[in-house]
Formats: structure tokens, C-alpha cells, sequence
């Protein structure tokens, strides 16, 4: 029998498409997160898939998705961020919402932030659009950079806002909470309610990405890319 989370485990490490089939995907959203839970037993962030209207055209998903992030694969506040080891990776601007020291409050956020997440999923070509395999696959994980951390304020989301996105100060895509289904906040709450459904090992410090503010590009090493978003900018260099 296949054993889905090494497949994928080893296809990350070899940056390369898991070679996998449409049997071989979990029958349950919860034998899902299964798989994606032996790949980061211990998450050091979480990342939110199908909060995005053009997302939810693709996966026909009715709740936002997510996967769990090893600390290898989150950078805080660094000016760089190198791509290697990552397969086809994307770039999408994001807020980031840290979790504090009652993660099973009603608003258990104490940090926020602005950054990219890089999704770099290996799931073949052909099963991108399944929405079991993303679940499986941690939606895509690759890696998450924050910046612009600071105390969270929760009347910061009341209202939308708007966010650009450029490369190599070039436009690369306008957005903003718009873009996301309920908002980021909105999002956030949505997937901790899930991830307690789920028996998720939510903890102090872990942060969480809260969908995309614009749609994802294309990651190149030796990029430059920029984000505004809620009085936030941001500047990373891609290696």
C-alpha cells in the first residue's frame, strides 16, 4: 500500500511532482489531514487554501482548506528568502496573524504581520485541482515569510482594505481583504474552528497565513518583491 506522506515527503526533497493517481488520495477530508499531519508533526505555522473566489472555481470547496508548516519552511523578518528545494514555487502577498498565549480563544491572535507565502506544491499536474490532495499535500506548502510584525489589532480588519503587489518594481497584481472570502480575519476564524474540529495541535507563537490579497506569481530566484497592504510595507529578495 502506498504510504501517501512519504511519497510526497520524498517528492519535496527530490523538487520534483509526487508520482501519484487518483486512488491513491484520501477518501475523507479528516484521512487528509492525517497525511499532512505526519509531514509536520510539530507546525510552526499554518497556511489557509481556498479562501480566494478563483480558488474556490478550481477545488469547489465550500470551507477554506489548510496545511501545517514546519519551522524549517517559516522566516521571520528576514531580508532574503531562498527558494532552493522548493518545486515550481508561487509567490502570493498575505497578512500573517500569530497566535498567543490562549490559542483556544475567541480571538487568540497577538501578533500580526505582512509577508508572502510561497506555495510549491508537488502534487501532479493532473491532481492540483483535487481537493483531497491538497489537504494532503499541507494545500501546497513551500514556505511563509513575515514581516512588519506588530501588536494585532482586531479594528484594523472592521474595514477593507486594499493591497499592491509589485516585482522588480513592476506592478505584479492589485488586491486586497476584498480578494478573501470573509476577509483575513474572517479566514483566520474559519480555519481555527476547523482545525479544532479536527484535533489540530494548535499552539502559542504559531502563526497563521490568512489567504491571498492578490493572485499568486510565478517565484523567481533573484526577484524583488514588494507589498502595501493595511499601512504595511514590505520588501523581500527571492534566492
Amino acid at each position: 500500500m502506498l504510504q501517501l506522506a512519504d511519497v510526497l515527503q520524498a517528492a519535496r526533497t527530490q523538487v520534483k511532482a509526487a508520482r501519484i493517481a487518483p486512488e491513491d488520495l484520501p477518501p475523507t477530508a479528516a484521512a487528509a489531514y492525517a497525511v499532512a499531519r505526519q509531514q509536520a508533526p510539530q507546525p510552526a505555522a499554518w497556511k489557509i487554501g481556498g479562501a480566494n473566489p478563483w480558488s474556490r472555481q478550481v477545488f469547489e470547496n465550500a470551507e477554506v482548506f489548510f496545511g501545517p508548516l514546519a519551522a524549517s519552511e517559516v522566516a521571520i523578518e528576514t531580508e532574503t528568502l531562498s527558494l532552493a528545494g522548493l518545486h515550481a514555487p508561487l509567490a502570493e502577498p498575505e497578512i500573517m496573524l500569530e497566535l498567543g498565549g490562549d490559542p483556544a480563544a475567541d480571538m487568540p491572535f497577538s501578533q500580526m504581520g505582512l509577508g508572502f507565502e510561497i506555495p510549491a506544491s508537488v502534487l501532479p499536474e493532473a491532481l492540483k485541482g483535487k481537493l483531497a490532495g491538497q489537504m494532503a499535500d499541507r494545500a501546497g506548502a513551500g514556505a511563509l515569510w513575515i514581516s512588519a510584525v506588530r501588536p494585532f489589532e482586531a479594528e484594523k480588519f472592521q474595514a477593507q482594505f486594499a493591497a499592491s503587489f509589485r516585482r522588480n518594481n513592476e506592478p505584479a497584481g492589485e488586491g486586497g481583504s476584498a480578494n478573501i472570502i470573509g476577509g483575513p480575519l474572517g479566514a483566520a476564524q474559519e480555519f481555527l474552528q476547523l482545525a479544532r474540529s479536527y484535533g489540530m495541535p494548535l499552539k502559542e507563537g504559531q502563526w497563521v497565513a490568512t489567504g491571498g490579497l492578490c493572485p499568486a506569481i510565478p517565484a523567481v530566484a533573484g526577484d524583488r518583491l514588494e507589498c502595501s497592504a493595511m499601512g504595511m510595507r514590505v520588501t523581500l529578495h527571492l534566492a
